[in-house]
């Protein structure tokens, strides 16, 4: 059993606050996950986590998801890097301080794309991080581009990236609404499970994230799980909150809360 866990940046972070960690939380999602491996010893993970208030407050000023050209913009792109690496840094040191075998493999070194499309990407250090027991964390992070400089690629683009070389059975995303709301933001109407046929349906009525998010709020999100389901169909997907005390813990344990994504409504 293999499974991708995404902490959401909207969970790791004040996203109204630049630069704000929420360490606190940070190390009660490692605990939770601690708890499921001890329970769970031959099952595998790979984490990936946002950036929140880190990488996104310094993206939305250069524009750096659009392409890297100018001298103004090269800088941008070494804001956002650092940004997002600053995050890192505090996300593997709470999750090894509670015991979590943690290696950090940004995509910046490794990936490269052009016209955001992958072109290269040395996955062997993910894969043998994995089969030697050991946790991989990626994040969302600025990207090479063969073509239009530099971008950025969300976790959720790393991950739909190593689907067929990886070939998790789940992926579960860990954000602080506690699923996929058609009347979002008064968060009434939880849709408990989207289909790709269901989504052209539900499409019109999503709403995106109403914090700065330049990767895409939840509807960008949810398409982007559809094109794995589409591709995958054995793989299901969940989005849920964090929030909640245990949600980690029971989510990764089988439990389905939050909004389920599948191939089809059987599942």
């Amino acid at each position: 059993m293999l499974t991708f866990l995404k902490l959401g940046g909207s969970l790791i972070t004040e996203k109204d606050t630049p630069f704000s960690a929420r360490k606190q939380t940070i190390k009660r999602l490692g605990l939770e996950i601690i708890n499921y491996l001890n329970q769970f010893p031959d099952h595998q993970l790979l984490i990936g986590h946002g950036s929140g208030s880190f990488g996104h407050a310094a993206a939305s000023i250069f524009g750096t998801i659009d392409g890297v050209l100018s001298e103004e913009e090269w800088g941008g792109f070494q804001s956002v890097w650092w940004a997002a690496r600053v995050l890192n840094q505090i996300v593997c040191e709470l999750l090894a301080e509670v015991g979590l075998p943690i290696i950090s493999l940004p995509a910046s070194g490794a990936l490269t794309t052009r016209e955001r499309k992958i072109l290269r990407w040395n996955t062997a250090p993910i894969e043998h991080c994995i089969q030697h027991r050991l946790i991989p964390v990626i994040f969302g992070d600025v990207i090479f581009d063969m073509k239009i400089g530099g971008t950025i690629f969300s976790t959720e683009e790393l991950f739909s990236g190593l689907i067929d070389v990886l070939h998790p059975n789940r992926i579960l995303l860990a954000g602080i609404d506690d699923g996929v709301f058609r009347d979002f933001p008064a968060n009434q109407d939880l849709i408990t499970h989207i289909t790709p046929r269901s989504f052209l349906e539900e499409r019109m009525r999503l709403e995106k994230s109403a914090n700065p998010d330049v990767t895409g709020g939840m509807a960008a999100k949810v398409e982007q799980m559809l094109q794995i389901v589409s591709k995958q169909e054995e793989i299901e997907i969940q989005i849920f909150s964090g929030e909640d005390e245990f949600n980690i813990y029971e989510a990764l344990c089988g439990n389905k809360i939050g909004t389920i994504i599948s191939a089809s409504s059987s599942r």
